[in-house]
């Protein structure tokens, strides 16, 4: 009794876990006053790490189906899931391994308090040709304990799932399939919470509506989820996906590995942190709603293939933002591509390293979106570093630092504001320092790097370079005819000074030629 008394404790407290923050205002998740229920005890669940708990997760699935919802507990222990799909996505045949479906349920509480499950990855993926000689993957896929569907008012934590991808194998160009460590569909009203998600086929947590599952339209996006300190790792396609959700908070999360999940599975373009791709934009048509209203605060997302993806820009409407994140990337040329429609995109505070990929800036064409960086440290030794290239889209950095890391001699600009916002808007690029180093160690030859401005307010900045000789080694460009410049700084070897700080009249065009190598 002491121990269920202590659960129950637990699972009020976190059930009733207000969403707050999040687009439209959500409410605190209601909850029915229910048994709470030790899976062990009613399901025959067995925690020792080697008997296989497939039928013990679908007895749960089809008890919380049929009283639409409850509260389960999984004590401390490891829930072992031997057996994997190799039948269609959608199969109902029960001769069939399919997964666990928790559907239509209203105060759904899934607790792990310490459990994990681990899914069986020992198997390999062949390929098949298709009808068009392309090589296709087989239905071969993980077992998903947490496929959940038009629920609302629910919570799952404190799980670690590991998803078994670590010894798995594929052939090359095999499809990723659909094999997420926990997918919500059509679900409204989520906490989840203190969850740690690795290994896993496909992402660790989808956010989607039932597009891919059923052929009604419109379909229904998720709403108001709240993760809290969850952490996704070494997935082999990406972290988060919330493609098509309105309302998401998530507040101490980490997203990172991904697209690195070890052994010799490879990993799933894109590898991502965080990918905002919605697959459905035609909205009251195919879908309730676009995605939007997105809010990231104090996540870090390190060492993926690419940091963050917002994609498909016209699937979009209301916010994103990202406030005191911090991001770094191991090899990817996209680290973060930011471009939203409606009310715009906001990267604030934090430290982003972007190795040898670019910041985005844009992405598609579009009207009306903003893209803002404001307080931020970034460091790259891409070309481009910030790329801001496709028209439509206003951008605006201030009180930012952009930091070179280059190591080798190298051409480019750093950064390339190009695209043209239109309706005679301006970007604006101010107060933000730009440090570009010296191409050898010695600080005796310059990088051919141009900073690169065009239908842009330039306000206050600093251009520094640890050059140590004078000359043609530094230029920054751009058109009197669509820009301004004001109070803009230099300091370092720039051409024809030394170790000086000067202005730089809005009336001048800056016509030094950069570095030539020669």
């Amino acid at each position: 009794m002491r121990r269920r008394e202590l659960l129950a404790g637990i699972l009020s407290g976190a059930a009733l876990a207000p969403l707050a923050g999040l687009g439209g205002g959500a409410k605190a998740q209601s909850r029915r006053t229910a048994e709470i229920i030790d899976v062990v005890e009613r399901f025959g669940f067995v925690g020792d790490g080697r008997t296989d708990n497939y039928e013990a997760f679908h007895r749960l699935a089809d008890h919380a189906t049929q009283n639409r919802g409850g509260h389960y507990v999984f004590p401390r222990g490891v829930y072992f899931v031997e057996r994997f799909r190799t039948a269609p996505h959608g199969t109902v045949d029960r001769r069939q391994v399919i997964n666990a479906e928790y559907l239509d349920c209203d105060g759904l509480a899934l607790m792990g308090h310490g459990a994990t499950i681990r899914l069986n990855g020992r198997f390999h993926r062949p390929a098949t040709p298709g009808p068009d000689g392309l090589t296709v993957g087989v239905h071969m896929a993980t077992f998903m304990p947490f496929e959940i569907r038009r629920c609302r008012n629910v919570t799952i934590a404190g799980f670690e799932i590991d998803g078994g991808n670590a010894q798995m194998t594929r052939d090359a160009g095999v499809n990723e399939g659909y094999a997420h460590l926990i997918a919500l569909n059509s679900c409204s009203d989520v906490l989840l919470e203190d969850l740690h998600l690795h290994h896993g086929q496909v992402d660790g947590i989808l956010l989607s509506d039932e597009g891919m599952m059923s052929n009604a339209r419109p379909t229904r996006a998720c709403r108001n989820v709240h993760l809290r300190r969850v952490r996704c790792l070494n997935n082999a396609r990406g972290g988060l996906a919330p493609l098509q959700v309105f309302g998401l908070l998530a507040e101490d999360c980490e997203f990172s590995g991904n697209g690195f999940p070890g052994g010799r599975y490879d990993y799933h373009m894109p590898g991502f942190g965080v990918d905002i791709e919605p697959d459905r934009g035609n909205e009251g048509v195919d879908v309730d709603t676009k995605t939007g209203n997105l809010e990231f605060r104090r996540c870090n997302m390190f060492d993926n293939r690419s940091a963050v993806l917002a994609a498909y820009v016209h699937n979009f409407k209301g916010y994103c933002r990202f406030i005191d994140c911090n991001t770094r990337n191991r090899e990817d040329a996209n680290h973060i591509i930011a471009t939203w429609p409606g009310e715009g995109i906001l990267f604030q505070g934090g430290e982003h390293d972007c190795g040898p990929g670019c910041f985005w800036l844009s992405w598609q064409g579009q009207t009306g979106g903003t893209t803002i960086l404001r307080d931020l440290t970034i460091r790259s030794s891409h070309y481009f570093g910030m790329l801001h290239a496709f028209p439509e889209n206003l951008v605006r950095v201030e009180n930012s630092r952009l930091i070179g890391t280059h190591t080798d001699a190298s051409s480019g600009h750093f950064p390339f504001f190009a695209a043209d916002p239109g309706g005679g808007r301006r970007n604006l690029f101010a107060n933000t320092e730009v440090f570009i180093p010296a191409a050898h160690k010695d600080r005796s030859q310059p990088f051919d790097m141009e900073p690169n401005f065009h239908h842009t307010d330039l306000i206050g900045n600093e251009y520094r370079t640890d050059l140590a000789i004078e000359g043609e080694a530094f230029v920054r460009v751009y058109n009197p005819e669509t820009c301004s410049a004001r109070n803009e700084r230099f300091r370092g070897a720039f051409p024809g000074t030394r170790d000086t700080f000067r202005p730089f009249s809005s009336e001048a065009h800056d016509t030094r030629l950069p570095y030539s190598g020669t």
